[in-house]
C-alpha cells in the first residue's frame, strides 16, 4: 500500500560527486521514495548513465572533481567553488520547491537548506559522525582501560581540531549567510534528520540524539544486477577470489593482487578496477578476469574470499554474503573499516607499508581457513538478510516529515 505520508511530497536529492557511492546510495533511497508515492529530483554535477537510466529529473549544479581519494578530498573546494555550489543549489530549490532535501557527503547542502528554510536529511556513515570514537575500535576499553582513557582524551582534541580545519572554507561561506552554527566538518554532515548507513552491530555509536537513526547499509549492485556470462563458467574446482578497488582504490592494489595470484593456477580471480582505472591497465594473466564493475554480491556468492580497499559498500557486500575479507586501505575511512573488520574478526586488514603479493595471498589463505571467522560472518549475514537500508531510509523520512514537515 502506498504510504499516505509520502504522497505529494517532493524530495531534492543532493549527492556529492566525490565518489560514485554518494550518488548510488541516494538513488536507492530515491527509488524507494518513488515506490511509496513521492516525487524525486536530483541536483548533480552531470546527468550520468545511472540517472538517465532511471529517468530522474536532473538539475545541474557545480561540484569538485576528485580522483585521488587518499588525500584530503575537501582541498578541491575553494571558497569561490563553495559559493557557486550554494548559489546553484538555491536556484534548484527555488525551481523545484522540495518539501525536504536529502544529501550525502555534500557539505554545501547544509548551507543551502538552512538559507532556504527547507528540512535537511543527511545520509552518513557512522564514522563520519561526531559520536564515533576511533580509539574505541583500536584499543579495548575493557582490556586496556588506562591506555584507552589517555588515548581518548588526546584523540578527541586532535579530531576536533582537524574537523574544524577541514571545514574552514565551508564555514567562511556559511558565515556570509549569517549561519554561525556551522563550524566543524560534523556540522556540515549533520541534518535535521541524520540517517546512518551502517549496522549498529558493526559500527556502534553511543549517546545518539533522537534525530540520528540507523538505517543499515545502502548496497549498490549496478543497473541490472547480473554478472557477465563468462564469469558464470569459472572452474568450480579452483578457489574463487573476488578482488576490487571499488571506486577509490589505486593501481598499487591491482599490482599486489596480480603478484599474489599470477603464478598460482589453483585460484581464479575476478578483479574489478572501478571508475578511474581502465581494465586495460591490468596485466594479462590467464587466471585473472578483469572488468570495470560487476555486482559484488552476486560474484561473492561463488567466492571463498574477497580482497578490497575497505570501502563502505564493499565491506557490507562481503558481510551480507558471509565472505571473509582481506583489506588493503588507502584512506582514513577505509582504514577505519579495516579496524572494524579486525575487531569483529570477519577479515584481515593489511598495511600498505612494505606489502607484497605473497603477504596478500597468505592473508587470504588464513582468512579462508579461519573457522571462528566463518561463525562471525554468519552472524552478520543473518542480520543483513533482515535489513533493508533503502526502505528504512524512506520510512524514517516519512515519519520525520509527518511530524515536522511542511
Amino acid at each position: 500500500m502506498r504510504d499516505s505520508l509520502l504522497v505529494h511530497k517532493r524530495y531534492l536529492m543532493l549527492p556529492s560527486a566525490i565518489g560514485l557511492s554518494h550518488l548510488t546510495r541516494l538513488v536507492l533511497i530515491a527509488l524507494e521514495l518513488q515506490r511509496q508515492g513521492a516525487e524525486v529530483a536530483f541536483a548533480f554535477k552531470e546527468n550520468n548513465q545511472i540517472l538517465e537510466h532511471y529517468q530522474f529529473q536532473v538539475f545541474p549544479v557545480s561540484d569538485a572533481v576528485v580522483t585521488d581519494f587518499s588525500s584530503n578530498v575537501f582541498a578541491a573546494y575553494t571558497p569561490s567553488l563553495i559559493e557557486q555550489c550554494v548559489k546553484d543549489e538555491l536556484k534548484v530549490i527555488e525551481a523545484f520547491k522540495p518539501d525536504a532535501i536529502v544529501g550525502d557527503f555534500r557539505l554545501t547542502a547544509a548551507i543551502s537548506s538552512k538559507v532556504s528554510g527547507i528540512p535537511y536529511i543527511s545520509v552518513v556513515d557512522a564514522c563520519m559522525t561526531d559520536y564515533f570514537a576511533p580509539v574505541d575500535v583500536m584499543i579495548s576499553k575493557e582490556k586496556r582501560p588506562l591506555e584507552h582513557r589517555i588515548a581518548s582524551v588526546a584523540a578527541k582534541a586532535i579530531q576536533a581540531s582537524q574537523k574544524r580545519t577541514l571545514a574552514t572554507h565551508f564555514k567562511t561561506v556559511a558565515q556570509q549567510y549569517k549561519l554561525k552554527k556551522l563550524g566543524s566538518l560534523y556540522d556540515f554532515l549533520t541534518g535535521d534528520l541524520t540517517l546512518i548507513a551502517d549496522l549498529p552491530e558493526f559500527s556502534p555509536l553511543e549517546n545518539l540524539p533522537p534525530n540520528f537513526r540507523y538505517i543499515g547499509p545502502l548496497i549498490w549492485e549496478g543497473l541490472n544486477g547480473e554478472v557477465p556470462d563468462y564469469l558464470k563458467k569459472l572452474n568450480n574446482s579452483k578457489q574463487l577470489i573476488y578482488a576490487t578497488t571499488g571506486n577509490t582504490g589505486k593501481e598499487t592494489f591491482i599490482q599486489l593482487v596480480v603478484d599474489a595470484f599470477k603464478n598460482d593456477t589453483s585460484y581464479e580471480v575476478v578483479l574489478t578496477t572501478g571508475a578511474f582505472i581502465h581494465p586495460d591497465a591490468v596485466p594479462n594473466v590467464s587466471n585473472i578476469h578483469v572488468a570495470s564493475f560487476i555486482p559484488g554480491s552476486e560474484i561473492l556468492k561463488q567466492s571463498q574470499a574477497i580482497i578490497h580497499c575497505g570501502g563502505h559498500g564493499t565491506t557490507y557486500q562481503a558481510l551480507s554474503q558471509g565472505v571473509p575479507a582481506v583489506v588493503i586501505p588507502f584512506n582514513n575511512e577505509q582504514t577505519i573499516n579495516g579496524w572494524l573488520i579486525k575487531r569483529h574478526k570477519v577479515g584481515i586488514p593489511l598495511s600498505t607499508s612494505e606489502l607484497t603479493g605473497d603477504r596478500v595471498k597468505l592473508a587470504v589463505k588464513k582468512a579462508i581457513a579461519d573457522i571462528d571467522m566463518q561463525k562471525n560472518l554468519q552472524h552478520f549475514k543473518e542480520i543483513l538478510t533482515k535489513t533493508n537500508g533503502p526502505k528504512s531510509a524512506a520510512d524514517e523520512i516519512s515519519n520525520f516529515l509527518g511530524g515536522s514537515g511542511r
